[in-house]
Formats: structure tokens, sequence, C-alpha cells
């Protein structure tokens, strides 16, 4: 059995250390719909942790991953499942810098607070492939879903989609590969499609806004997927990120031929992937998958 399933999930610089532990089990939230909503930590390099129940055992600690639209588990969780990985299946796994062919397994119930998914193939990565997390709960491939990260209130709620009434800048997203969502952006005087990812530590873009923004690498980086593959990036100062009304301001992109622009069929193109570098700026940010919706507020 193998199958194609794409992460953006990065690691910029050094391979991030060991991750701070959930302080709370997940919250549930009253109400006639299914929600998660929990307390988050930050790890090391700024991402997303949460906790989620596997087929009834944990909390495990999971990173929060919009650039991913399946859930993946480390081979520590697995074994921890009773699985036998030298027996299962297999499932080619796309990540930011190549491609991988991993075991996977079938997780009859993921738990995050009053979310539940049942009956779920989930492909098994090595935890330092995944900054030493438990794993990656990947919510671009909940279609129907809306999802708010709250800085303020250290606070992640997972909802169905709805019409949201609020004074957050509301900017209309384009749909990529997966069910990933992307939205126009601008900068300087180049357009571009960036991909709001909350598994990245850092802001990457491909080698046609480098050309576009004539971006001169002031230094190198090295960058590490979800895969055993490495790359080196130029690391450049770009122009503002514009937003429609909200402005980002001194960002530096790393660039480079990143294998996951293949998969997304977005090399051609200016595009970028947006790390928690550019989103932990904001006060809250919140996306729909069904309405093809960002919200922020700073």
């Amino acid at each position: 059995m193998k199958g194609q399933a794409a992460w953006a999930l990065a690691i910029v610089g050094t391979l991030a250390t060991p991750l701070i532990p959930a302080s709370t089990e997940p919250v549930p939230v009253a109400g006639a719909e299914p929600v998660f909503a929990t307390p988050t930590t930050l790890d090391r390099v700024g991402r997303i942790v949460v906790p989620v129940t596997l087929n009834g055992l944990g909390p495990f600690r999971m990173l929060v991953d919009t650039g991913a639209n399946r859930t993946t588990i480390s081979t520590v969780v697995a074994q921890r499942l009773g699985f036998d990985l030298a027996t299962a299946p297999t499932v080619v796994l796309n990540g930011v810098t190549g491609s991988a062919e991993v075991p996977m397994v079938a997780i009859q119930r993921i738990r995050a607070g009053d979310l539940v998914l049942d009956d779920q193939q989930v492909p098994v990565v090595e935890p330092r492939l995944i900054g030493g997390a438990d794993g990656i709960l990947g919510v671009a491939g909940l279609r129907d879903r809306r999802l708010v990260v709250d800085f303020r209130r250290d606070l992640v709620t997972i909802s169905r989609s709805r019409f949201a009434q609020g004074d957050e800048l509301r900017i209309r997203a384009d749909r990529v590969v997966g069910g990933l969502l992307g939205v126009r952006v601008r900068m300087g005087h180049v357009r571009a499609l960036a991909v709001i990812d909350t598994g990245a530590e850092k802001t990457l873009g491909n080698r046609a806004l480098q050309e576009a923004l004539r971006a001169d690498a002031r230094a190198q980086a090295t960058v590490y997927g979800t895969t055993d593959d490495i790359m080196t990036g130029d690391v450049a100062s770009a122009p503002d990120i514009t937003m429609d009304g909200t402005v980002f301001r001194h960002i530096l992109v790393t660039f480079g031929d990143f294998h996951i622009f293949d998969v997304w069929d977005l090399t051609d193109e200016p595009a970028l992937i947006i790390g928690m570098d550019v989103l932990g700026a904001m006060d809250t940010f919140s996306i729909d998958f069904r309405l093809a919706e960002l919200r922020l507020r700073s």
C-alpha cells in the first residue's frame, strides 16, 4: 500500500532541542459542536505544541501544523502504541527538503479535547526529524474546520467552519495541493503566494521569489525537514510582507530549491512558506479551511 503525503515542517539552522512539555490536559469546550481547545506551549523554536491522545493513550506532545494535510507520529510513539513497524505498509512522505518511504499505521482514534478523528492512516518518522516532538497534528486535512491560535491566552481552538464576526483583518486564500491554503502577499514590488505554516520555524522562499526580489544572500543556512534530506539555503533580508492591511517588517527569508515547492507545483511563480518567525508576531490568527479564509489580529 503506497500513497503520497506532503509536509512543510522545516527547521532552519540546527536541529531543535527537546520540546517544552504541555502543561495541562486538553480542555473540553462547552457547546453543541465538536471543538478542540487546549492550552498550548511553544517549543524552543517557537512552534505550537499541544497535548493529543492516540487510541486512548497519552497525552502526547504534538505540533500543530497548518502546512501538513496529514497527522504523523514518531517511531517512539508508534512502538508505545504496539505497532510492528517492520511489517507495516509504507507511504511516500514529501517534506520540505526531500521525499522518503516511511511506515504507515492505522490509528483508531485521535482525540484533542472534543475533536475526535477516527480511523486515520498515519505515517511514522524518527523523532529527530520532527524536532523531538511526539508527532504532528496536520490540520490542513480538516477541510470543514476552523483553526484559531490565540497567543495572548495561549489557546488553540479547532471548531467547525463558520462565518465569524470580529474585528480581525479578513484575507481570502487560494487552495494549494492537499487542502493547504495560500494567501496573496506583496513583497516590495513583487507579488507572491504565501503558504501559512505553523510547523515551520522560519520563513522559506523559492528561487523564483529570490530572483524576482533580487535578494542577495547575506548568509547560508542548513534546512532540515521530515526526511533525512538536508539542504542549504540563502538567507537574505526581504522587503516588508504586506497582507492587505497588515505589514510584517524586518523579515529574513531562507531561499532555496526546496522539494516541497515542487510537490505543490510552486516553482515557477514567486512563493514562500510563512513560518512562526512571522506568525508569532500576531496576537491571534485563524484559518478557515472550508471558507478559504485567513484572519489576523495584531
